[in-house]
């Protein structure tokens, strides 16, 4: 019995330790790419390229601001002001306590935007982060150019399958978990994962050049299975009052989603949101982004269009 615990524990020390150096290896291999925003107290890591109408891409659970960089970033640059943040927890930000729900990281994510002198941005939200999007508008009604949803997530549907990615953000458990043996079994999963993500479509060539080890660190497998655990009940909360939104709201997704269901959620929020766009987009799956960003980019120049934000006015970076 003595002999087995001792094995066990030497077993969960060396995972920790290949852990942290995996960790260290890949903040090495891929260090940020973009600048740090005080957001209240809180340190955000943006990408902020071009001028122009600010438009915020954030991306979906468990990814990075790379997954934007990967896909329409550079494109939305050549219009606008695009900027692609990582939200809190995730590549290079700062989280604090209690940053879980839509609502706390739409209110950091105002808080960095106040400080980068943009005001009235079009946030594009993927997956997880449309309910970010949505809580953004919520949270400040007359502060928000317009909103783009992307394959996202705005009802409380059933989910059992966030379970086993909850895992994380256990109390004590969860941290250990995610320093020993979750480390090897995510990376075994990790390319099917991302082939379900992206199905019925391929992965594209280019989404191999995302730094996935960034995702595999600890701190944010816990921060992702926190914001999963907090999603059900805070959207529960939001959906009364999306009929409240007012400014342009651009609904996208795939209709061959397999990760969010689009009418479940796009449809529904379409109903729900007077004067809003549905844009359903045959054939294609849940990463819209990088499959069809013609779609997507149709979809936020609309949303300026509509929020008649002037492209060259004070908005532009450094004015």
């Amino acid at each position: 019995m003595r002999s087995g615990l001792t094995l066990a524990a030497g077993m969960l020390a060396g995972l920790w330790l290949d852990t942290m150096r995996r960790t260290t290896q890949a903040e090495s291999d891929h260090p940020p790419l973009g600048t740090f925003v005080d957001a209240g107290g809180t340190r955000l890591h943006v990408l902020d390229h071009g001028r122009g109408a600010p438009v915020v891409f954030l991306h979906g659970a468990g990814m990075l601001a790379d997954d934007m960089a990967l896909s329409v970033l550079d494109r939305a640059a050549r219009s606008w002001r695009a900027i692609a943040v990582d939200r809190p927890g995730h590549g290079y930000s700062g989280r604090p306590r209690g940053s879980a729900t839509p609502q706390a990281q739409a209110r950091i994510i105002h808080d960095a935007l106040v400080a980068m002198n943009v005001r009235r941005p079009v946030i594009v939200g993927h997956s997880l982060a449309g309910a970010v999007a949505l809580a953004y508008a919520l949270e400040f009604p007359h502060e928000t150019g317009g909103v783009v949803f992307l394959s996202g997530y705005a009802y409380p549907t059933a989910r059992p399958d966030f379970g086993p990615f909850m895992a994380p953000a256990l109390p004590a458990v969860g941290q250990m978990l995610s320093r020993t043996v979750l480390q090897p079994v995510d990376r075994l999963l990790l390319p099917s994962l991302i082939e379900r993500v992206f199905a019925p479509d391929p992965v594209p060539e280019h989404f191999r050049l995302m730094p996935t080890e960034l995702m595999l660190r600890p701190a944010q497998l816990e921060a992702a299975a926190a914001d999963i655990a907090a999603l059900i009940p805070a959207v529960a909360e939001m959906a009364p009052h999306y009929r409240d939104i007012r400014c342009p709201l651009a609904i996208v997704a795939g209709e061959e989603d397999r990760i969010v269901d689009p009418y479940d959620h796009a449809a529904r929020l379409h109903e729900d949101v007077p004067g809003s766009s549905l844009h359903l987009l045959a054939g294609t799956g849940h990463m819209v982004h990088h499959v069809r960003p013609d779609a997507v980019l149709g979809a936020v120049e609309r949303a300026v269009r509509a929020a008649g934000i002037d492209a060259v006015h004070d908005q532009e970076r450094g004015a």
